[in-house]
Protein backbone atom coordinates (compact mmCIF):
# COMPACT_ATOMS: atom_id res chain seq x y z
CA UNK A 1 0.00 0.00 0.00
CA UNK A 2 2.81 2.23 0.42
CA UNK A 3 4.15 1.85 -3.14
CA UNK A 4 0.54 3.62 -4.60
CA UNK A 5 1.84 6.53 -6.74
CA UNK A 6 -0.99 8.27 -5.42
CA UNK A 7 -1.08 10.83 -8.40
CA UNK A 8 -3.04 7.76 -9.88
CA UNK A 9 -5.43 8.09 -6.73
CA UNK A 10 -8.42 9.87 -8.61
CA UNK A 11 -11.87 10.50 -7.19
CA UNK A 12 -15.42 8.85 -9.36
CA UNK A 13 -17.52 12.08 -8.41
CA UNK A 14 -16.09 15.41 -8.96
CA UNK A 15 -15.10 17.21 -5.70
CA UNK A 16 -18.35 19.54 -6.47
CA UNK A 17 -20.61 16.54 -6.62
CA UNK A 18 -23.33 16.03 -3.81
CA UNK A 19 -23.99 12.59 -3.12
CA UNK A 20 -27.37 11.53 -1.71
CA UNK A 21 -29.80 8.27 -1.11
CA UNK A 22 -32.24 7.27 -3.35
CA UNK A 23 -35.87 8.51 -2.02
CA UNK A 24 -37.93 5.42 -1.09
CA UNK A 25 -40.56 4.58 -3.84
CA UNK A 26 -42.66 2.84 -1.48
CA UNK A 27 -45.68 4.45 0.87
CA UNK A 28 -44.85 3.95 4.39
CA UNK A 29 -47.40 1.08 5.75
CA UNK A 30 -48.56 1.61 9.35
CA UNK A 31 -48.77 -0.59 12.27
CA UNK A 32 -52.54 -1.23 11.47
CA UNK A 33 -52.31 -1.08 7.92
CA UNK A 34 -49.89 -3.96 8.26
CA UNK A 35 -52.06 -5.85 10.79
CA UNK A 36 -54.93 -5.79 8.00
CA UNK A 37 -52.92 -6.88 5.08
CA UNK A 38 -51.42 -9.93 7.14
CA UNK A 39 -55.01 -10.59 8.10
CA UNK A 40 -56.56 -10.45 4.60
CA UNK A 41 -54.02 -12.92 3.44
CA UNK A 42 -55.00 -15.24 6.29
CA UNK A 43 -58.31 -16.52 3.73
CA UNK A 44 -59.91 -18.81 6.63
CA UNK A 45 -59.67 -16.20 8.94
CA UNK A 46 -61.73 -14.28 6.25
CA UNK A 47 -64.21 -16.39 5.63
CA UNK A 48 -65.11 -16.75 9.58
CA UNK A 49 -65.26 -13.01 9.55
CA UNK A 50 -67.49 -12.97 6.78
CA UNK A 51 -69.65 -15.21 8.37
CA UNK A 52 -69.79 -13.44 11.61
CA UNK A 53 -70.90 -10.22 9.38
CA UNK A 54 -73.68 -12.28 8.36
CA UNK A 55 -74.69 -13.39 11.68
CA UNK A 56 -74.79 -10.26 13.32
CA UNK A 57 -77.04 -8.66 10.18
CA UNK A 58 -79.53 -11.47 10.82
CA UNK A 59 -79.38 -10.64 14.82
CA UNK A 60 -80.09 -7.01 13.96
CA UNK A 61 -82.59 -7.92 10.76
CA UNK A 62 -83.88 -11.32 11.09
CA UNK A 63 -86.59 -10.97 13.90
CA UNK A 64 -87.85 -8.40 11.33
CA UNK A 65 -88.09 -10.07 7.99
CA UNK A 66 -90.61 -12.41 8.85
CA UNK A 67 -93.59 -10.62 10.62
CA UNK A 68 -96.09 -12.80 12.00
CA UNK A 69 -98.63 -12.12 14.58
CA UNK A 70 -99.82 -15.06 15.88
CA UNK A 71 -102.26 -15.16 18.54
CA UNK A 72 -101.12 -14.63 22.02
CA UNK A 73 -104.43 -14.68 23.69
CA UNK A 74 -105.25 -17.67 22.19
CA UNK A 75 -103.22 -20.54 23.03
CA UNK A 76 -105.52 -23.21 21.22
CA UNK A 77 -105.28 -21.18 18.09
CA UNK A 78 -101.60 -20.79 18.18
CA UNK A 79 -101.13 -24.59 18.37
CA UNK A 80 -102.41 -24.72 14.53
CA UNK A 81 -98.88 -23.56 14.03
CA UNK A 82 -97.02 -25.76 16.38
CA UNK A 83 -94.16 -27.61 14.99
CA UNK A 84 -94.52 -27.14 11.38
CA UNK A 85 -91.89 -28.31 9.11
CA UNK A 86 -89.42 -25.74 7.47
CA UNK A 87 -90.54 -24.85 3.69
CA UNK A 88 -88.36 -22.43 1.73
CA UNK A 89 -89.16 -20.83 -1.34
CA UNK A 90 -86.93 -23.13 -4.41
CA UNK A 91 -86.96 -25.74 -2.53
CA UNK A 92 -90.03 -27.73 -3.45
CA UNK A 93 -87.61 -30.97 -4.43
CA UNK A 94 -85.69 -31.32 -1.24
CA UNK A 95 -87.80 -33.63 1.54
CA UNK A 96 -87.19 -31.26 4.85
CA UNK A 97 -87.36 -27.68 3.27
CA UNK A 98 -89.71 -28.44 1.48
CA UNK A 99 -93.69 -28.34 3.98
CA UNK A 100 -93.33 -32.32 4.00
CA UNK A 101 -93.11 -34.91 6.00
CA UNK A 102 -92.84 -38.58 6.72
CA UNK A 103 -95.32 -39.77 9.25
CA UNK A 104 -96.84 -43.24 10.96
CA UNK A 105 -100.64 -43.15 11.70
CA UNK A 106 -103.24 -45.32 12.06
CA UNK A 107 -104.73 -46.77 9.17
CA UNK A 108 -107.76 -46.13 9.76
CA UNK A 109 -107.32 -42.46 10.02
CA UNK A 110 -105.22 -42.05 6.98
CA UNK A 111 -107.95 -44.46 5.13
CA UNK A 112 -110.68 -41.59 6.06
CA UNK A 113 -108.07 -38.85 5.39
CA UNK A 114 -107.68 -39.75 2.20
CA UNK A 115 -111.25 -40.33 1.17
CA UNK A 116 -112.74 -37.34 2.97
CA UNK A 117 -113.08 -34.23 0.55
CA UNK A 118 -111.01 -32.00 2.95
CA UNK A 119 -108.03 -34.56 3.02
CA UNK A 120 -107.35 -34.33 -0.86
CA UNK A 121 -103.76 -34.04 -1.82
CA UNK A 122 -102.62 -34.03 1.56
CA UNK A 123 -101.19 -37.78 1.19
CA UNK A 124 -98.04 -37.33 -1.40
CA UNK A 125 -96.88 -40.95 -1.57
CA UNK A 126 -96.77 -43.89 -0.20
CA UNK A 127 -100.15 -44.59 0.58
CA UNK A 128 -100.97 -48.25 -1.00
CA UNK A 129 -103.24 -48.27 -4.25
CA UNK A 130 -105.43 -50.83 -2.78
CA UNK A 131 -106.70 -48.42 0.05
CA UNK A 132 -107.13 -45.80 -2.69
CA UNK A 133 -109.61 -48.08 -4.59
CA UNK A 134 -111.18 -50.05 -1.67
CA UNK A 135 -110.81 -48.38 1.93
CA UNK A 136 -111.63 -51.79 3.13
CA UNK A 137 -109.09 -53.88 0.82
CA UNK A 138 -108.84 -57.45 2.46
CA UNK A 139 -105.16 -57.43 2.21
CA UNK A 140 -104.61 -54.94 5.04
CA UNK A 141 -107.18 -56.18 7.20
CA UNK A 142 -104.30 -56.48 9.77
CA UNK A 143 -102.98 -53.51 9.04
CA UNK A 144 -103.19 -51.15 11.82
CA UNK A 145 -100.26 -48.29 11.11
CA UNK A 146 -99.18 -47.08 7.37
CA UNK A 147 -95.93 -44.99 6.91
CA UNK A 148 -96.94 -41.99 4.53
CA UNK A 149 -95.59 -38.81 3.25
CA UNK A 150 -97.90 -35.76 3.73
CA UNK A 151 -97.71 -31.83 3.05
CA UNK A 152 -97.36 -31.09 6.94
CA UNK A 153 -98.74 -27.62 6.31
CA UNK A 154 -102.38 -28.94 5.51
CA UNK A 155 -102.30 -31.95 7.64
CA UNK A 156 -102.04 -29.99 10.54
CA UNK A 157 -104.74 -27.38 9.32
CA UNK A 158 -106.58 -31.13 8.54
CA UNK A 159 -106.56 -32.27 12.42
CA UNK A 160 -106.83 -28.97 13.68
CA UNK A 161 -109.83 -27.78 11.53
CA UNK A 162 -112.06 -31.05 10.59
CA UNK A 163 -111.33 -34.16 12.17
CA UNK A 164 -114.51 -36.46 12.44
CA UNK A 165 -115.80 -37.09 15.91
CA UNK A 166 -115.29 -40.38 15.57
CA UNK A 167 -111.79 -40.26 15.39
CA UNK A 168 -110.61 -38.83 18.76
CA UNK A 169 -107.31 -39.47 19.77
CA UNK A 170 -106.00 -41.43 16.80
CA UNK A 171 -103.65 -39.22 15.79
CA UNK A 172 -101.79 -37.27 19.33
CA UNK A 173 -102.65 -37.48 23.04
CA UNK A 174 -102.94 -33.47 22.79
CA UNK A 175 -104.57 -33.15 19.63
CA UNK A 176 -108.41 -31.49 20.53
CA UNK A 177 -109.82 -32.58 17.14
CA UNK A 178 -113.50 -32.03 16.01
CA UNK A 179 -114.94 -28.74 15.11
CA UNK A 180 -112.91 -25.95 16.48
CA UNK A 181 -115.23 -23.35 17.85
CA UNK A 182 -113.74 -19.98 18.70
CA UNK A 183 -114.41 -18.98 22.94
CA UNK A 184 -114.85 -15.23 21.76
CA UNK A 185 -116.79 -16.26 18.63
CA UNK A 186 -116.40 -17.20 15.09
CA UNK A 187 -116.22 -15.08 11.96
CA UNK A 188 -118.27 -17.34 9.79
CA UNK A 189 -117.90 -16.56 6.15
CA UNK A 190 -120.28 -19.33 3.69
CA UNK A 191 -117.90 -20.80 0.85
CA UNK A 192 -118.47 -23.48 -1.82
CA UNK A 193 -116.54 -26.72 -2.21
CA UNK A 194 -114.50 -24.75 -5.00
CA UNK A 195 -113.55 -22.05 -2.62
CA UNK A 196 -112.93 -24.71 -0.10
CA UNK A 197 -110.12 -26.38 -1.93
CA UNK A 198 -108.89 -23.23 -3.08
CA UNK A 199 -108.37 -22.13 0.54
CA UNK A 200 -106.40 -25.18 1.38
CA UNK A 201 -104.48 -25.16 -1.76
CA UNK A 202 -103.49 -21.38 -0.65
CA UNK A 203 -102.58 -23.33 2.78
CA UNK A 204 -104.57 -20.82 4.59
CA UNK A 205 -105.49 -21.94 7.90
CA UNK A 206 -109.36 -21.80 8.41
CA UNK A 207 -112.22 -23.49 10.33
CA UNK A 208 -114.98 -26.02 9.49
CA UNK A 209 -117.85 -24.59 11.04
CA UNK A 210 -120.86 -26.25 9.30
CA UNK A 211 -121.52 -28.05 6.22
CA UNK A 212 -124.67 -27.70 4.82
CA UNK A 213 -125.76 -29.65 1.43
CA UNK A 214 -128.74 -29.52 -1.03
CA UNK A 215 -129.72 -32.11 -3.83
CA UNK A 216 -128.49 -31.81 -7.07
CA UNK A 217 -131.13 -32.42 -9.12
CA UNK A 218 -128.80 -32.96 -12.13
CA UNK A 219 -126.34 -35.19 -10.57
CA UNK A 220 -127.80 -36.76 -7.30
CA UNK A 221 -124.44 -39.05 -6.48
CA UNK A 222 -122.96 -35.07 -5.93
CA UNK A 223 -124.82 -32.72 -3.79
CA UNK A 224 -124.32 -29.48 -3.42
CA UNK A 225 -122.11 -28.19 -0.43
CA UNK A 226 -121.60 -25.25 1.71
CA UNK A 227 -118.97 -24.79 3.85
CA UNK A 228 -118.95 -22.07 6.60
CA UNK A 229 -116.02 -21.22 7.61
CA UNK A 230 -113.66 -19.10 9.68
CA UNK A 231 -110.57 -17.67 8.00
CA UNK A 232 -107.43 -16.77 10.40
CA UNK A 233 -107.58 -13.22 11.24
CA UNK A 234 -104.43 -12.48 11.36
CA UNK A 235 -104.10 -14.10 7.85
CA UNK A 236 -106.72 -11.43 7.00
CA UNK A 237 -105.43 -9.31 8.76
CA UNK A 238 -102.07 -8.94 6.74
CA UNK A 239 -103.55 -9.93 3.64
CA UNK A 240 -100.09 -12.47 3.10
CA UNK A 241 -99.79 -13.77 -0.49
CA UNK A 242 -99.49 -18.19 0.12
CA UNK A 243 -95.23 -17.54 -0.33
CA UNK A 244 -95.48 -15.47 3.22
CA UNK A 245 -96.85 -18.22 5.12
CA UNK A 246 -93.54 -20.67 4.47
CA UNK A 247 -92.09 -21.27 8.04
CA UNK A 248 -88.58 -21.14 6.72
CA UNK A 249 -87.10 -23.09 9.93
CA UNK A 250 -90.35 -24.19 10.81
CA UNK A 251 -92.63 -23.51 13.82
CA UNK A 252 -91.87 -23.95 17.47
CA UNK A 253 -94.22 -26.24 19.62
CA UNK A 254 -96.32 -23.20 20.56
CA UNK A 255 -96.51 -22.20 17.30
CA UNK A 256 -94.02 -19.47 17.05
CA UNK A 257 -91.73 -18.92 13.73
CA UNK A 258 -88.44 -20.69 14.11
CA UNK A 259 -86.48 -18.20 11.86
CA UNK A 260 -87.80 -15.48 14.09
CA UNK A 261 -87.34 -17.29 17.43
CA UNK A 262 -83.76 -17.62 16.71
CA UNK A 263 -82.66 -14.78 16.24
CA UNK A 264 -84.28 -13.22 18.71
CA UNK A 265 -82.71 -15.31 21.03
CA UNK A 266 -79.33 -14.77 18.84
CA UNK A 267 -79.67 -10.99 19.57
CA UNK A 268 -80.26 -11.24 23.42
CA UNK A 269 -77.11 -13.66 24.01
CA UNK A 270 -74.88 -11.39 21.46
CA UNK A 271 -76.24 -7.94 23.21
CA UNK A 272 -75.74 -9.59 26.57
CA UNK A 273 -72.17 -10.92 25.48
CA UNK A 274 -70.59 -7.82 24.28
CA UNK A 275 -72.12 -5.70 27.31
CA UNK A 276 -70.20 -8.53 30.01
CA UNK A 277 -67.56 -8.25 27.56
CA UNK A 278 -66.93 -4.29 27.91
CA UNK A 279 -67.62 -4.40 31.64
CA UNK A 280 -64.98 -7.45 32.06
CA UNK A 281 -62.01 -5.75 29.95
CA UNK A 282 -62.29 -1.96 31.04
CA UNK A 283 -62.12 -3.29 34.63
CA UNK A 284 -59.47 -6.15 34.37
CA UNK A 285 -57.36 -4.81 31.67
CA UNK A 286 -57.09 -1.74 33.35
CA UNK A 287 -56.32 -2.84 36.98
CA UNK A 288 -53.87 -5.99 35.58
CA UNK A 289 -51.86 -3.75 33.16
CA UNK A 290 -51.54 -0.86 36.35
CA UNK A 291 -50.66 -3.92 38.95
CA UNK A 292 -48.81 -5.93 36.27
CA UNK A 293 -46.23 -2.33 35.10
CA UNK A 294 -45.57 -1.40 38.46
CA UNK A 295 -45.11 -4.75 40.54
CA UNK A 296 -44.22 -5.01 44.31
CA UNK A 297 -45.82 -5.10 47.41
CA UNK A 298 -49.56 -3.62 45.42
CA UNK A 299 -49.20 -6.99 42.97
CA UNK A 300 -48.31 -9.61 45.90
CA UNK A 301 -51.38 -7.92 47.63
CA UNK A 302 -53.84 -7.64 44.74
CA UNK A 303 -52.81 -11.18 43.68
CA UNK A 304 -54.29 -12.62 47.19
CA UNK A 305 -57.65 -10.62 46.32
CA UNK A 306 -57.93 -12.45 43.28
CA UNK A 307 -57.05 -15.63 44.64
CA UNK A 308 -60.02 -15.47 46.93
CA UNK A 309 -62.33 -14.34 44.10
CA UNK A 310 -61.61 -17.04 41.61
CA UNK A 311 -61.98 -19.67 44.25
CA UNK A 312 -65.71 -18.75 44.18
CA UNK A 313 -67.60 -21.27 41.87
CA UNK A 314 -69.41 -19.07 39.48
CA UNK A 315 -72.41 -21.74 39.45
CA UNK A 316 -72.99 -21.13 42.73
CA UNK A 317 -72.77 -17.00 41.91
CA UNK A 318 -75.30 -17.52 38.94
CA UNK A 319 -78.04 -20.12 41.12
CA UNK A 320 -77.71 -17.84 44.28
CA UNK A 321 -78.62 -14.09 41.92
CA UNK A 322 -81.08 -16.40 40.08
CA UNK A 323 -82.88 -17.55 43.32
CA UNK A 324 -82.88 -14.11 44.76
CA UNK A 325 -83.63 -11.60 41.72
CA UNK A 326 -84.60 -14.04 38.90
CA UNK A 327 -83.37 -14.78 35.74
CA UNK A 328 -83.35 -10.95 34.48
CA UNK A 329 -80.55 -9.69 31.96
CA UNK A 330 -79.24 -7.33 34.59
CA UNK A 331 -79.09 -10.51 37.06
CA UNK A 332 -77.28 -12.24 34.17
CA UNK A 333 -74.92 -9.98 33.03
CA UNK A 334 -73.95 -9.18 37.02
CA UNK A 335 -72.97 -13.08 37.55
CA UNK A 336 -71.02 -13.16 34.31
CA UNK A 337 -68.83 -10.12 35.60
CA UNK A 338 -68.61 -10.65 38.71
CA UNK A 339 -65.88 -13.05 38.75
CA UNK A 340 -65.57 -12.67 34.87
CA UNK A 341 -62.92 -9.85 35.12
CA UNK A 342 -60.32 -11.75 36.02
CA UNK A 343 -59.96 -13.65 33.15
CA UNK A 344 -58.70 -9.88 31.43
CA UNK A 345 -57.06 -8.88 34.94
CA UNK A 346 -54.91 -11.94 34.06
CA UNK A 347 -53.66 -11.40 30.89
CA UNK A 348 -53.16 -7.72 31.39
CA UNK A 349 -51.15 -8.39 34.27
CA UNK A 350 -49.02 -11.22 32.79
CA UNK A 351 -48.13 -9.16 29.34
CA UNK A 352 -47.45 -5.88 31.31
CA UNK A 353 -45.19 -7.68 33.27
CA UNK A 354 -43.23 -9.57 30.63
CA UNK A 355 -42.72 -6.91 28.30
CA UNK A 356 -42.01 -3.66 30.85
CA UNK A 357 -38.03 -4.52 30.96
CA UNK A 358 -37.42 -4.83 27.28
CA UNK A 359 -35.35 -3.41 25.94
CA UNK A 360 -37.12 -0.59 23.75
CA UNK A 361 -38.79 0.31 26.91
CA UNK A 362 -35.57 0.81 28.91
CA UNK A 363 -34.99 2.76 25.89
CA UNK A 364 -38.15 4.91 26.19
CA UNK A 365 -37.90 5.89 29.60
CA UNK A 366 -33.97 6.81 29.02
CA UNK A 367 -35.23 9.39 26.79
CA UNK A 368 -37.60 10.74 29.45
CA UNK A 369 -41.20 9.40 28.45
CA UNK A 370 -43.44 9.11 30.97
CA UNK A 371 -45.27 5.50 32.79
CA UNK A 372 -48.63 6.65 30.43
CA UNK A 373 -46.54 6.67 27.48
CA UNK A 374 -44.32 3.48 27.75
CA UNK A 375 -47.64 1.46 28.93
CA UNK A 376 -50.13 2.56 25.70
CA UNK A 377 -47.36 3.73 23.01
CA UNK A 378 -44.56 0.79 23.75
CA UNK A 379 -46.13 -2.52 25.67
CA UNK A 380 -50.07 -1.90 24.97
CA UNK A 381 -49.47 -3.10 20.81
CA UNK A 382 -46.91 -5.45 22.00
CA UNK A 383 -50.22 -7.07 24.03
CA UNK A 384 -52.55 -6.34 21.33
CA UNK A 385 -52.61 -9.51 19.86
CA UNK A 386 -52.97 -11.67 23.02
CA UNK A 387 -55.48 -9.24 24.33
CA UNK A 388 -57.73 -9.18 20.80
CA UNK A 389 -57.75 -12.81 20.46
CA UNK A 390 -59.05 -13.15 24.29
CA UNK A 391 -61.97 -11.36 23.62
CA UNK A 392 -62.28 -12.57 19.96
CA UNK A 393 -63.39 -15.85 21.79
CA UNK A 394 -64.63 -14.21 24.93
CA UNK A 395 -68.07 -13.55 22.75
CA UNK A 396 -68.89 -17.89 21.41
CA UNK A 397 -67.52 -18.43 25.09
CA UNK A 398 -70.26 -16.38 26.98
CA UNK A 399 -73.05 -17.42 23.81
CA UNK A 400 -72.15 -21.03 24.94
CA UNK A 401 -71.97 -21.00 28.33
CA UNK A 402 -75.44 -18.76 28.50
CA UNK A 403 -77.20 -21.46 26.19
CA UNK A 404 -75.80 -24.94 28.38
CA UNK A 405 -77.36 -23.02 31.72
CA UNK A 406 -80.50 -22.18 29.83
CA UNK A 407 -80.76 -25.79 28.30
CA UNK A 408 -80.00 -27.35 32.38
CA UNK A 409 -82.69 -24.70 33.13
CA UNK A 410 -80.70 -22.83 35.42
CA UNK A 411 -81.30 -19.68 33.67
CA UNK A 412 -84.91 -19.18 32.63
CA UNK A 413 -86.14 -15.80 31.33
CA UNK A 414 -89.70 -15.16 32.09
CA UNK A 415 -90.81 -13.09 28.56
CA UNK A 416 -86.62 -13.57 26.71
CA UNK A 417 -86.04 -16.29 24.06
CA UNK A 418 -82.96 -17.61 24.13
CA UNK A 419 -80.99 -20.18 21.89
CA UNK A 420 -80.38 -22.39 25.21
CA UNK A 421 -84.18 -22.54 25.64
CA UNK A 422 -85.20 -23.31 22.01
CA UNK A 423 -82.44 -26.25 22.58
CA UNK A 424 -83.90 -27.45 25.17
CA UNK A 425 -87.46 -27.48 24.15
CA UNK A 426 -85.82 -28.89 20.77
CA UNK A 427 -84.36 -31.65 22.90
CA UNK A 428 -87.84 -32.63 24.21
CA UNK A 429 -89.27 -33.40 21.24
CA UNK A 430 -86.35 -34.06 18.46
CA UNK A 431 -87.57 -37.79 17.83
CA UNK A 432 -90.73 -36.40 15.96
CA UNK A 433 -89.75 -32.34 15.27
CA UNK A 434 -86.08 -32.75 14.40
CA UNK A 435 -85.75 -29.48 13.02
CA UNK A 436 -86.14 -27.68 16.64
CA UNK A 437 -82.99 -28.77 17.45
CA UNK A 438 -81.06 -28.81 14.55
CA UNK A 439 -81.25 -25.12 13.46
CA UNK A 440 -80.16 -23.64 17.30
CA UNK A 441 -77.39 -26.35 17.19
CA UNK A 442 -76.10 -25.15 14.34
CA UNK A 443 -76.36 -21.90 15.35
CA UNK A 444 -74.15 -22.30 18.03
CA UNK A 445 -72.10 -24.38 16.35
CA UNK A 446 -71.05 -22.00 13.21
CA UNK A 447 -70.82 -19.28 15.38
CA UNK A 448 -68.21 -21.08 17.88
CA UNK A 449 -66.27 -21.96 14.74
CA UNK A 450 -66.04 -18.97 13.05
CA UNK A 451 -65.04 -17.09 16.04
CA UNK A 452 -62.47 -19.77 16.81
CA UNK A 453 -60.81 -18.96 13.41
CA UNK A 454 -61.65 -15.47 13.68
CA UNK A 455 -59.67 -15.17 16.81
CA UNK A 456 -56.55 -16.94 15.30
CA UNK A 457 -56.13 -14.42 12.15
CA UNK A 458 -56.83 -11.50 14.48
CA UNK A 459 -53.48 -13.02 16.82
CA UNK A 460 -51.42 -13.32 13.93
CA UNK A 461 -52.01 -9.93 12.34
CA UNK A 462 -51.56 -7.85 15.41
CA UNK A 463 -48.63 -9.65 16.49
CA UNK A 464 -45.38 -6.89 15.69
CA UNK A 465 -42.81 -9.65 15.34
CA UNK A 466 -44.64 -10.62 12.04
CA UNK A 467 -44.35 -7.08 11.00
CA UNK A 468 -43.23 -6.82 7.03
CA UNK A 469 -43.04 -10.82 7.05
CA UNK A 470 -44.44 -12.28 4.28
Amino acid sequence: MKNIDKSKLVLVHDADDRIVDQPLETKEIGYYRDSWNRFKKNKASLVAFVIIVIIFFFVLVGPHMKVYKLPKDNPTEALRFGNLTPKIPGFDRIDGLNGTKKLTRGKRFLTHMYHSEFGESIILSGFPEELKQDPNHPDYANVTELTVKVDYYRYQNYIMSYMPESYYGIIDSNASGGLYQDPLGPVRKTRTKEEFEDLMKRNVIIDILDIKSSPNPQDPDNPFYQYEVRENQFMAALQQSPEDTYFWFGTTNSGKDLFTELWKGARVSILMAVTVLVINSTIGLTLGSIIGYYGGIVDLIFDRFVEIISSIPFLVVLTLLTLRFGSATWVIVIAFTATGWIGSYGTGRMQFYRFKNREYVLAARTLGASDGRIMFKHIFPNTLGYIVTGYALAIPSFVFTEASYSFLGIINYAETTSVGMLLRQGQATMAAHPHLLIFPALYIAILMIAFNLFGNGLRDAFNPSLRGAE
